[in-house]
């Protein structure tokens, strides 16, 4: 090889691993556009060289995007149009990955008769494939002579050079034409399906209350108006402490008037017990005078059990449970209206309002996982163990199931008035019937059916 020789290859050399470097740096798709038709005279002698993208998923075509010398595409332009039908029918001719020396004869009659007007008497198609056969684009280069073979191996170079760089920059197109191919979408709506008929456990969510278990109810013991509460709540009492007063005055004074009214007719029965053995009329009002005296000894009982029921006492130790003294004081309130609770330490359950539209079906011993508000990130886990028979309106108008449930777990600093969520789960279903249960239960609600 002589030097001239020599130098002419180091030249080339040189400008295909520049023209590579700059392809695998550039800053963006434009500009790897632009150097793809414009720089790569570096390298090659060419009048015209054109760029395509394949476009569509299922059934691609070729569409031109870039021309050297030109900023932007002319789609009016006629040529235009002829290259993209004759490369589409190249490509519809599977004529592989390699450099095609076009020739008027490689193309059908409708496309040789505008053969001399649009193209140049020796041009060359390539394809632009990544590593993975995924065929993105298409160079057309034109010129006056013929192409060499040596000319045709470093087009191929660099046609897989920038069809890497390209892939690059274009990965979320490549992934949309894998999704959407049809073998690709067939396989998918096929697993879609199958997936549909998984079994799975059913599962709903409802608010939940930690509740005391079996609470020692306190009720207004007789009608009457609170004066006083000596405790706070969610206070520990003990058994006989005195928890709220009534107004006594009322029962007071009917205490001394019936112990007054005992007195007079105790003494009446006795006067006339004296005078029975001296005088008829005496011994006759004896009988009446003991039933007056009976009966006031009766209101003087009476009087004395309302007068003690003024102070309630707590009948157990435990926690007491109410909402607000000031609710209470100075409230009139009627016999058997519920005040408040006493709760035993460690007795607690859940209390779940179940929303009729949530409702699945589900048995005794479901096991239930639950959220606390103040630790969402754990859960406990419990087990229903009762469930109301109809549905009733809960706070904010809504029809709930009421769904009760203990803990099946040890719960630390567990609180009562507590709240958060409950996850009940029942029978195993489809995963069809697990996702559109609540969207076919609205359609049949709205169709009537």
């Amino acid at each position: 090889m002589s030097d001239t020789q020599h130098n002419e290859a180091n030249k080339t050399f040189s400008a295909l691993l520049q023209l590579e470097s700059d392809a695998r740096s550039s800053a963006d798709l434009l500009s790897l556009h632009y150097l793809i038709v414009n720089e790569t005279r570096r390298l090659l002698h060419y009048r015209h060289a054109f760029l395509f993208k394949t476009v569509g998923q299922r059934n691609s075509h070729f569409q031109e995007i870039r021309a050297s010398g030109v900023t932007l595409v002319d789609r009016s332009i006629p040529k235009i149009h002829w290259m993209e039908r004759v490369i589409n029918d190249l490509k519809e001719k599977n004529m592989g990955d390699q450099p095609v020396r076009v020739s008027a004869e490689q193309l059908p009659e409708a496309l040789q008769q505008d053969w001399r007007n649009m193209s140049l008497t020796y041009p060359v198609w390539t394809p632009l494939k990544l590593p993975d056969g995924f065929l993105i684009g298409a160079l057309w280069l034109e010129r006056e002579t013929a192409w060499s073979e040596n000319e045709l191996l470093l087009i191929k170079r660099l046609a897989d050079t920038y069809a890497h760089a390209w892939g690059y920059f274009d990965k979320h197109r490549r992934f949309k034409s894998w999704l959407l191919s049809r073998n690709t979408t067939w396989a998918l709506g096929m697993l879609f399906v199958l997936l549909l008929f998984l079994p799975v456990q059913n599962t709903t969510l409802g608010p939940v209350k930690v509740i005391a278990k079996d609470p020692l109810m306190i009720s207004a013991p007789m009608d009457g108006v609170i004066t006083s509460i000596l405790v706070e709540p969610n206070q520990m009492v003990t058994q006989g402490q005195t928890l709220f007063s009534y107004e006594d005055t009322n029962y007071r004074n009917e205490y001394t008037v019936a112990e007054q009214s005992l007195a007079v007719a105790q003494a009446e029965l006795k006067r006339a017990a004296q005078g029975a053995f001296q005088s008829s009329k005496d011994n006759a009002e004896t009988a009446l005078l003991k039933a007056k005296m009976d009966l006031a000894v009766i209101k003087r009982n009476y009087a004395k059990e309302m007068l003690d029921r003024v102070n309630v006492i707590a009948e157990k130790d435990g926690l007491l449970l109410f909402n607000d003294k000031s609710e209470l004081i100075g409230r009139p309130v009627t016999t058997g209206e519920r005040l408040m609770e006493i709760a035993e330490t460690g007795k607690l359950m859940l209390r779940i309002d179940l929303p009729v539209e949530n409702n699945i079906d589900f048995q005794p011993g479901a096991p239930v996982k639950i959220y606390l508000d103040v630790d969402p990130l754990h859960s406990i886990a419990a087990k229903v163990t009762y469930t109301s028979f109809r549905a009733e309106i809960a706070p904010g108008d809504i029809l709930v199931y009421r769904v009760e449930a203990e803990l099946t777990e040890a719960a630390e600093n567990l609180r009562i008035g507590w709240q958060g969520t409950a996850k009940i789960y029942g029978d195993s279903v489809s995963l069809f019937f697990y996702l559109f249960r609540r969207p076919l239960s609205a359609i049949r609600q709205y169709l009537g059916y």
